[in-house]
């Protein structure tokens, strides 16, 4: 494996084998998949739904929701609040950029940002 590879890409490598097994399933060379850094845009929803692995292992940085979901269960408090998980997940975005704006606490800026859904992007592959 490269070593400029992000973790997460890794992560879909061997859980499709290898990089040529990965580049099959997609349809796409061999050498597509071997100039990636990380998982482009565009592949994102396909690997997740061939792999198993949420959105947000493949791609941390484009979605966050993910991130929150490994710390709490946000369906669950949807539930006990009884609003949707996305509202959940905009009263978090709130809270968040509240404390940003208001705290010296290093911690809380050092979470990222909520994001939109990922839009098709011009990535590699």
């Amino acid at each position: 494996m490269r070593l400029d590879r992000d973790l997460a890409l890794m992560e879909v490598i061997r859980r499709f084998g290898t990089a040529k097994q990965l580049a099959e399933v997609l349809g796409i060379t061999n050498r597509a998949v071997s100039i990636w850094k990380r998982v482009p845009v565009r592949h994102v929803r396909a690997i997740a739904a061939l792999s198993g692995l949420h959105p947000y292992r493949i791609r941390p940085d484009l979605y966050v929701e993910g991130y929150w979901n490994m710390l709490m269960n946000t369906a669950d408090i949807a539930t006990k609040m009884r609003i949707s998980e996305a509202e959940v997940c905009q009263h978090l975005a709130g809270i968040i950029a509240r404390r940003r704006a208001g705290s010296n606490d290093n911690s809380v800026s050092a979470l990222p940002t909520v994001s939109e859904p990922p839009v098709e992007g011009n990535e590699g592959g």
